[in-house]
C-alpha cells in the first residue's frame, strides 16, 4: 500500500545521482534543438523558406519527430523527482526554501522571457510547482491519480484543438493579433536594438505563454506527479534494481514513440505542409506529436538507463551540463540570441533548418565543455548558486 515516505526515506542521499544528471544533460541537448528555430528563424518556429531544401526539411523532420515536446516532459519529471532532495525531511525551513526557490525560478523565467527567449518554460514550472508542493504530503496513490487526471484532461484539450481546426478555418494572418505580434517580433529581431527586441517580446509574450500553457501545462503537472513518486522511491539512484523494466520500456517506448513522432513530423513540416499556419493537417501533426511525446520520452529514459547500466561512463558526456542545468538552459538562449538577433550577429531568418540545427549542437557542446571546466573549481553554475542563496539553502 502506498504511503507518505518517512523522514528516513525522504532524506537526500549522501552522493549525487549521476544518472539524473545525465538525463538533465541529455534533455538540455534536446531542448536547444527545439528552441533554436524560434530564436534563429521565426517567432513561430520553422518557416516555408527555412525548410525548402532537402537537407533543411530533413533537419526539421528529425527535430520535430525526435525532440519537439519530448524534452520539456523529461525536465518536468526531473523537477518533480528533485523535490525529495530539496524539501528533504519536510521541516518548515526546507518547505520555505522550496517556496522561495519557486519565486526565484519565476523571476529568472520572467527575465529570460523578456530579454532572451519568449518561449521560456521556467515560469510555468514555478507556477505549477505550487501544486507539487501541496502534493508533497499526499500518498503515492493520490499523487499518481492526480497525474492521471491531469494527463486525461490534457489529452482532451489536445483533441479539442483538432476539432477547432476542423470546424473553424485558420484566421487571416493580416487580422490575427497573435500572428501580427509574432511578425513584429521577427522584424524587430532582424533590425531592432536590444531594448526594442525586449519590448517586442513582452508584446508577444501573452500569446506565447497562452500557447505554452495550453500545450504543456497539464502534461507538465502530470510528469511532476510521476517524478515526485519516482523521487520517493529513488528510481534513478539505483537503475540496476529495475533493469528488466528498463528493457521493456525501451522496446515499447521507442517502438511506439518513434513511428508516432515520424507521422507527426510529416504532418507538421513534411512535403506539402505549411508551417505555423495551424491548418487541420499542421494542427493534427502538432497535437499528435505532443500527445505521443510521453511515450517516446519514456523510451529515451529507459534506453539511457540501459546504456548507463551497461557502462557507467557511457553517458558521461551529458553530466557536466546536467549538473549546471539551469545555467546551461539560460546560456543556450543567450548564445543563440546573440548570434542571430540584429543587435548581435544579425543572422536571424537567414539560415535554413539544417544550419540552425548544427548551430544548436555546437552551442550545447560548447556549454557542456565550459561546464566541465567550471566544475573543476565550482560545484555548480552561477545561476544555481544564485538560486540557492535566494532561497536560503
Amino acid at each position: 500500500m502506498s504511503s507518505i515516505p518517512t523522514p528516513v526515506t525522504a532524506c537526500a542521499p549522501s552522493r549525487r545521482d549521476t544518472f539524473a544528471d545525465e538525463l538533465r544533460g541529455f534533455a538540455l541537448l534536446g531542448i536547444v534543438f527545439v528552441n533554436a528555430p524560434f530564436l534563429a528563424i521565426s517567432a513561430e518556429g520553422y518557416s516555408a523558406a527555412s525548410i525548402a531544401s532537402v537537407f533543411d526539411r530533413s533537419a526539421a523532420l528529425l527535430t520535430v519527430a525526435l525532440a519537439q515536446a519530448k524534452f520539456y516532459l523529461l525536465f518536468a519529471f526531473l523537477f518533480g523527482y528533485s523535490l525529495q532532495y530539496i524539501v528533504k525531511d519536510g521541516t518548515p525551513q526546507s518547505v520555505r526554501r522550496f517556496k522561495w526557490r519557486l519565486v526565484g525560478l519565476a523571476l529568472i523565467g520572467a527575465i529570460h522571457a523578456t530579454f532572451l527567449f519568449v518561449g521560456d518554460i521556467l515560469l510555468l514550472y514555478a507556477v505549477l510547482g505550487v501544486g507539487l508542493l501541496w502534493l508533497r504530503t499526499r500518498p503515492d496513490s493520490f499523487v499518481l491519480r492526480a497525474g492521471v487526471v491531469a494527463a486525461l484532461l490534457w489529452l482532451a484539450l489536445l483533441a479539442l484543438l483538432v476539432v477547432a481546426a476542423v470546424v473553424f478555418p485558420p484566421p487571416d494572418a493580416s487580422q490575427d493579433p497573435a500572428r501580427l505580434a509574432a511578425q513584429a517580433l521577427d522584424t524587430t529581431m532582424r533590425e531592432g536594438t536590444f531594448w526594442q527586441v525586449a519590448e517586442a517580446r513582452v508584446t508577444f509574450w501573452p500569446w506565447a505563454a497562452g500557447f505554452i500553457a495550453t500545450l504543456n501545462g497539464l502534461a507538465v503537472f502530470a510528469l511532476f506527479c510521476v517524478g515526485l513518486v519516482a523521487g520517493r522511491r529513488r528510481l534513478l539512484s539505483n537503475p540496476s534494481a529495475h533493469a528488466k523494466h528498463w528493457q521493456v520500456c525501451t522496446r515499447w517506448g521507442l517502438g511506439l514513440g518513434l513511428p508516432l513522432g515520424a507521422i507527426s513530423a510529416w504532418l507538421a513540416v513534411g512535403p506539402g505542409a505549411e508551417p505555423a499556419t495551424f491548418g487541420v493537417r499542421e494542427t493534427g501533426g502538432i497535437v499528435l506529436g505532443f500527445a505521443s511525446a510521453p511515450v517516446l520520452t519514456l523510451g529515451y529514459v529507459a534506453l539511457l538507463a540501459c546504456l548507463h547500466l551497461r557502462n557507467a561512463n557511457s553517458l558521461a558526456l551529458f553530466r557536466p551540463a546536467g549538473r549546471m542545468s539551469l545555467t546551461v538552459y539560460i546560456a543556450e538562449s543567450l548564445l543563440l540570441s546573440l548570434l542571430f538577433a540584429g543587435y548581435g550577429g544579425g543572422f536571424f531568418g537567414q539560415w535554413g533548418a539544417a544550419a540552425v540545427a548544427l548551430c544548436a549542437l555546437v552551442v550545447w557542446l560548447l556549454l557542456d565543455g565550459i561546464a566541465h571546466l567550471a566544475q573543476r573549481r565550482w560545484r555548480s553554475g552561477p545561476l544555481e548558486a544564485l538560486l540557492r542563496r535566494f532561497s536560503g539553502a
